[in-house]
């Protein structure tokens, strides 16, 4: 079977014809290449120096530019022929040399031919200067290349070239334009590689030094397609890319063109990728990594000063909009604050025909105070500045994505989303210095963490708070709200121009308070809101407070509160503690506080425990006004409602009145705008602390300081209603009364007891006045009326009138009334009385009168009377009619004080008052003299008394007084007697110069008739001439007081005589302490005393401290002189013991020590001026020694006498007489020896004992005196004596040696004095044993018994050289003696 013949197709036909002219052309162009490669290897190459101007005048063609060539040389290595040309100069357009390029390289290919270009290009070591002019134009080795518009020849041919390779050269940039100094860049690389539209270049260079370490330039590039200029690089694309391992930008900065910004300091590291988009930057990249980085973006902006920066940024921009971009960027400011890093992408696109702008954020981790800070330092329009200082936002976004449509400042949709930790909002007072004038400071936040998501239609947020704070500037006066806790849910709508608000519920806690609340807000209709605007809108919040500090009750009133209240509030609140706290506010803000009920409702209510309410602040207050006491421990309800604010039903108590109970406590300030404060209480307790908190408040001065020291017992009620307008404080209203229900009550600590006293005291701010008040005071009932008034134009009054009665035993019962309730108990009866009490200036002025009518009176004269006598008195102080004139306080004031006693006498003294005791200025006291008679005291300026007695009996008026005496207690240890001074506030009512006479005047037991004394006073010292029966002359006494001690007394008298009840007095007044004596300086001419006539007699005596803090009596002298003798002594009287702590132990011991000398010129006459007649005749020596005793000087006490005594006397001779008359010198006058024995010498001592001397030693010890010396020596015989006798019992025990005169041996053994070491006993044994026939004449006597009565016992005759005989070892009474008494 034959298969059918296909034709081809035209179309193969014309694709194999296609093949074989393709075929040819291919086979031609081999043949032609190989032609001419051959013709380059074999002809061109050895014969290359012939073709330099047809290579220079190429170059010339394609640089564009003239070229002069130095050396050129050829060689071929393979395939491929290379060229080396050497001093390659290219000239500018005036000829001058812009390049020179010492070797050049080049390597030709098949390629490069048929392109006319090289295959490579190497170029050694050139110098290119780089230069742009002032025009603006660039030259790069003499050519423009910024003129090179469409594209060069140089430039289509470099960028042509397959490879251009650059080594080693140097590069210097010249900037004109800009003014900056040349740089100059070596050892510069390049790398320039070319393909088909596609360009990569790469240059490495070295910075001059100091500007940073070799850099990196790299660029990969694209042409458009079909491009036919491959040197038009403003049509490229592509990226560039640039490395500093170290750099310091801001000298980079200088070269390069930042426009606004200056870049003063910096230094690291940057790597940059920058995109490129038909030769224009499009966007780009750059890691960093800088140091010190200060970079101001703009003139009027701060510098940017950052500490470290690292991290990425980039952006790009087109046409339509920008983008923005950080990747983990981190930088410390400048300050230390670090930025920890974060992510932020910004993208913006612009409006369009059809379109509107949008734009859309997203970013994490930022720092908004770091961003804030660094956003104020960049080029961003004026009002995003503002936002930011007026904001000052702070915290971290942690994440946040935000879209809008519209311009960024009035968007027309937007949404946001985010989480944003520890954010601040305009917290600080520096938010509200960056207001414009007139804005308004907004609200801020600290510490919030915030879930947020919102549209332009609304949104919602989740609120946390923990440490934060509000900034409530126009809401609170304290615009700082801490809050330790905050959680909040917020909704919110917004349709049009209405916004609504809801917050479902809301914790918080502070240090103040802790609650929950709901609200809801929402603005309002400007039509029918009386703001006639949307703000500030409608507002629901209702809420409760689980714990609240009352004391911070002002802190969240609203500023719509005054700031009087608000303040008030403050002040007035001081402690305290609030529960179940609730509060509602509903209604337009615009008019808070809702005075009317249809606008809304304010009210905040709360019960309040141990609230301490000042309702007077002592803020409030003058400087040294007395305070309102504070209502303490109140408990209560606090109710702030509307415009107003109030205290109901509250009890509680006064502050430092414990005891008072206050119930019915009402507190109200109808207005807090005009704050007028109404307090009501009602108080029941103590009497004692009503009557302090009457006068320890305002409230003493209202009733004229009359219960100042007021004192009670039981119990009372006080009632208080005030009215205190607080900006004008001295308007306030006072109304109240003091209830007395059966209390007992003392005005003043001197003034008698109000018993059971009923009644009430009624007080309002003008005064105050007695209502029905009645007691029992002085034994007898008594009423009370008056009160305060004041008179238009003069200073208010007090006045007071009493009427009562008063018993004798009422008034010895009010102890109070000092000497005039001693003086009661010599009462018997009662009599009526009345007293005015008027009080004015703050005087309280008295007015006493009474008859005494029905009470009798037991005392001395001239005061004793019966009951039925009457025996007006009054009492009278007066404020003078210039002092009721005068302005209080301009002058000081005065008063006349007058005591009238009948036709008895008148005392009347002008004082001037004070601080302190009143000062009398002048007196006159008159006693027993017609009133004519008295001195005109108040006129001259002194107190002058005069006073006349008939006989005055001072000791029963002592008696009398005694009691009051011992009442007042005794003096303390070491002090002056009580009794012995004049209290200082009485001393100035003594007299200054006084007249007293008496006919008779009874003292100290003692005496004085006819007396005259005339005396004057100066301060504490009385000096006076006295004449009397008894003692005449002149006396000074200084009275007792703290400076002066015990007193003292000077005296020169002319005569003195004391009787025996006068020494008895005088024992008992140095029974009393030393301290207690006064000094004394006394001289007596005629000194008689118990009926014997002393002589002169000289006392100096005084008081002195010693080192135990004791006192001693020193009694510097006391002199006796008569003509028969002289006594002289001195000594002390001191404690001799301490006092135990609390009185505890043994009674205080004084002791008396008294140093003394006798010296005698008769001692008869002078033993019989003492009363002993007729027991001594003549005698002359001297008697001293020293003597000890307990107790005063004046009574020696024998019992503890001790002492030693020598006595010395000569040429006497003792007389016959009793014994008992002469007690102890009896014994010496031996009268009774004749009497119990025969002796033979009875004749020598029958009539007495003739002596040339007696002498010895006398020691005594506890009341014994003892001798073992004691001699007398007389014509025809010698006495010797030891033993001792006791002073106290009047007893004896004594050894009596009679010593005949034999011869002279006798004579001259008993003159010599005996040793008292050795006694009697040796010296006898030593006589003996020399003289056996003195031994045997010698008698030997034992004398005991008394003084008065003694007993002789002649003892047995001592053998020689026996010891002496025994003596009875006791003084007290002896056995009966073997002899018979006569």
């Amino acid at each position: 079977m034959t298969r059918p013949f296909v034709h081809p197709t035209r179309l193969l036909r014309w694709v194999a014809v296609l093949a074989r002219w393709s075929l040819g052309l291919l086979l031609a162009l081999g043949l032609l290449l190989t032609l001419a490669w051959g013709t380059l290897h074999g002809w061109i190459v050895p014969r290359i120096g012939e073709y330099r101007a047809f290579i220079e005048e190429r170059a010339e063609q394609a640089l564009g530019v003239p070229v002069r060539l130095g050396a050129i040389s050829a060689r071929t290595e393979g395939l491929i022929p290379t060229f080396e040309l050497g001093d390659v100069v290219l000239l500018d357009e005036k000829g001058r040399q812009a390049l020179r390029l010492p070797q050049v390289v080049v390597a030709i290919s098949p390629r490069s031919l048929l392109s006319r270009g090289f295959e490579q290009l190497f170029i050694q070591g050139p110098q290119v200067d780089v230069r742009r002019t002032a025009d603006g134009h660039i030259w790069v080795a003499g050519l423009d290349v910024s003129a090179a518009g469409e594209g060069s020849g140089a430039a289509d041919w470099l960028f042509s070239q397959p490879e251009v390779v650059v080594r080693g050269g140097r590069v210097l940039w010249t900037d004109e334009l800009r003014g900056a100094p040349p740089l100059a860049l070596e050892q510069v690389d390049v790398l320039l590689q070319n393909s088909q539209w596609r360009h990569a270049a790469r240059l490495d260079a070295t910075p001059p030094a100091g500007f940073g370490e070799r850099f990196t330039l790299s660029a990969r590039m694209r042409e458009p397609l079909l491009s036919v200029h491959s040197g038009r690089w403003q049509q490229w694309s592509g990226q560039v890319f640039a490395s500093f391992p170290e750099v310091d930008v801001s000298r980079l900065g200088r070269h390069a063109d930042l426009g606004t910004a200056t870049l003063a300091q910096g230094r690291g590291a940057v790597r940059a990728w920058l995109d490129v988009e038909r030769g224009q930057a499009a966007g780009g990249v750059a890691d960093v990594a800088l140091a010190h980085l200060d970079l101001r973006l703009a003139p009027e902006l701060e510098p940017l000063v950052l500490r470290d920066v690292a991290g990425r940024v980039g952006g790009r921009r087109n046409p339509r909009g920008f983008q923005l971009f950080t990747q983990n960027l981190r930088f410390v400011e400048g300050d230390g604050e670090p930025w920890p890093g974060g992510n932020l992408r910004l993208d913006y696109q612009h409006a369009q025909a059809q379109a509107l702008a949008r734009g859309s954020l997203d970013a994490d981790q930022l720092d908004l105070a770091a961003l804030s800070r660094i956003a104020a330092r960049l080029p961003f329009p004026d009002a995003m500045h503002h936002l930011l200082r007026r904001y000052g936002p702070q915290g971290r976004v942690e994440r946040i994505h935000a879209g809008w449509q519209g311009p960024l400042e009035a968007p027309t949709a937007y949404e946001a989303r985010g989480r944003i930790r520890a954010l601040a909002l305009a917290d600080t007072p520096a938010a509200a210095q960056a207001l414009a004038p007139g804005e308004a400071v907004p609200p801020g936040v600290r510490g919030a963490d915030v879930d947020f998501d919102l549209t332009q239609q609304g949104g919602k947020a989740t609120l946390q708070m923990k440490d934060g704070a509000l900034w409530l500037p126009s809401v609170f006066e304290e615009p700082l709200l801490p809050l330790t806790r905050l959680q909040a849910e917020v909704n919110w709508k917004q349709e049009g121009e209405s916004i609504s608000v809801q917050v479902p519920r809301v914790q918080f806690a502070n240090a103040d308070a802790a609650g929950e609340a709901t609200a809801s807000w929402h603005t309002s209709d400007p039509a029918h809101s009386p703001a006639k605007a949307r703000f500030p809108g409608v507002l629901d919040l209702s809420g409760q407070l689980q714990r609240a500090d009352g004391t911070r009750v002002h802190r969240y009133l609203p500023l719509v509160v005054s700031a009087e209240a608000r303040h008030y509030v403050r002040d007035a609140v001081q402690a305290g503690r609030a529960s179940s706290v609730t509060f509602r506010v509903r209604g337009d803000l615009h008019d808070m506080p809702f005075d009317n009920p249809r606008q809304g409702e304010f009210r905040i209510a709360a019960r309040v425990q141990d609230v301490t309410y000042a309702y007077v602040p002592p803020q409030l207050q003058d400087a040294g006004e007395v305070p309102w006491p504070a209502l303490v421990k109140l408990s209560g309800e606090l109710i702030f409602e509307r415009s107003g604010m109030q205290v109901k039903g509250a009890t509680g108590s006064f502050a430092g009145r414990t005891g008072v109970v206050a119930s019915g406590v009402e507190a109200q300030i109808p207005d807090l705008s005009h704050s007028v404060v109404s307090v009501a209480a009602d108080a029941r307790g103590p009497m004692p602390e009503l009557l302090a908190f009457v006068a320890q408040s305002p409230l003493a001065a209202m009733t004229g300081k009359a219960l100042a020291q007021a004192t009670g017992s039981g119990n009372g009620e006080l009632r208080l209603r005030l009215q205190l307008p607080i900006s004008e404080l001295a308007a306030s209203k006072v109304q109240g009364s003091l209830k007395l229900a059966g209390s007992d009550v003392r005005i003043t600590p001197d003034t008698p007891l109000l018993a059971r006293a009923r009644g009430s005291v009624q007080f309002t701010e003008s005064g105050f006045s007695l209502a029905g008040v009645q007691a029992r005071a002085l034994g007898g009932e008594v009423r009370i009326e008056g009160g305060m008034r004041s008179t238009p134009g003069q200073v208010p009054s007090v006045q007071l009138r009493v009427q009562g009665t008063a018993s004798a035993e009422g008034l010895q019962q009010a102890r109070e009334l000092g000497l005039l309730s001693e003086l009661a108990r010599r009462a018997s009866g009662s009599a009526p009385y009345t007293l005015g009490l008027t009080v004015r200036h703050g005087v309280a002025e008295i007015a006493l009168a009474t008859s005494l009518q029905g009470l009798a009176l037991d005392l001395p004269a001239p005061l004793a009377k019966p009951a039925d006598a009457s025996l007006p008195v009054r009492f009278e102080n007066q404020l003078t009619a210039a002092s009721v004139a005068a302005t209080p306080g301009a002058v000081p004031l005065q008063d006349r004080l007058n005591v009238e006693i009948g036709a008895l006498g008148a005392l009347s003294y002008l004082r001037e008052l004070g601080q302190g005791d009143p000062k009398v200025l002048s007196g006159s006291i008159a006693l027993g003299v017609p009133a004519s008679e008295a001195r005109g005291g108040l006129a001259s300026g002194s107190v002058e008394a005069n006073l006349r007695f008939g006989a005055l009996d001072v000791d029963a008026w002592e008696a009398v007084l005694s009691a009051g005496s011992s009442a007042a207690g005794t003096a303390k240890a070491g002090s002056p007697k009580a009794a012995s001074t004049v209290p200082g506030a009485l001393q100035a009512y003594l007299p200054d110069s006084f007249a007293l006479q008496a006919s008779s005047l009874r003292l100290a037991g003692r005496t004085l008739h006819d007396l005259v004394v005339g005396g004057s006073r100066e301060g504490v010292v009385w000096r006076a001439n006295l004449d009397a029966q008894e003692l005449a002359g002149y006396l000074e006494y200084r009275q007792a007081n703290a400076d002066a001690g015990a007193g003292g007394l000077f005296a020169r008298l002319s005569r003195l005589s004391l009787p025996e009840s006068a020494v008895s007095e005088v024992d008992n007044l140095l029974a009393e302490q030393p301290a207690s004596l006064p000094a004394l300086d006394i001289v007596v001419e005629a000194f008689e005393l118990r009926g014997r006539k002393l002589g002169r007699l000289e006392i100096d005596a005084r008081n002195r401290g010693v080192a135990d803090a004791t006192r001693e009596w020193r009694l510097a002298k006391f002199n006796l002189s008569t003509p028969e003798a002289s006594f002289a002594a001195s000594g002390n009287w001191a404690q001799i013991n301490a006092t135990r702590p609390g009185g505890a132990g043994p009674a205080v011991q004084r002791r008396t020590v008294l140093n003394f000398s006798l010296d005698m010129r008769d001692a008869g006459q002078l033993l019989a001026r003492m009363g002993m007649q007729d027991v001594v005749l003549r005698g002359r020596g001297r008697m001293d020694g020293q003597v000890a005793w307990l107790g005063a000087p004046i009574s020696p006490d024998y019992r503890s006498m001790t002492g030693q005594i020598h006595l010395d006397v000569g040429a006497g001779q003792f007389l016959k007489a009793e014994p008992g008359l002469a007690k102890l010198l009896s014994v010496l006058s031996l009268q009774a020896l004749p009497r119990r024995f025969s002796l033979d010498f009875r004749d020598l001592f029958s009539q007495g004992f003739a002596f040339d001397f007696v002498r010895g030693d006398v020691g005594i010890e506890r009341g014994v005196a003892t001798t073992n010396n004691l001699q007398m020596k007389g014509v025809n015989a010698a006495v010797l004596m030891e033993g001792r006798a006791d002073i106290e019992r009047e007893t004896q025990d004594l050894h009596v040696v009679v010593v005949p005169e034999i011869n002279a041996l006798t004579a001259s053994l008993v003159a010599t004095a005996i040793n008292p070491v050795i006694g009697l006993g040796s010296f006898l044994a030593q006589v003996f044993l020399r003289g056996p026939l003195i031994a045997a004449a010698t008698q030997e006597y034992s004398i005991r018994g008394t003084w008065s009565d003694p007993e002789v016992t002649k003892l047995p005759r001592r053998r020689l050289g026996a010891p002496p005989a025994a003596t009875a070892p006791a003084a007290g009474p002896s056995a009966p003696a073997t002899e018979d008494k006569p």
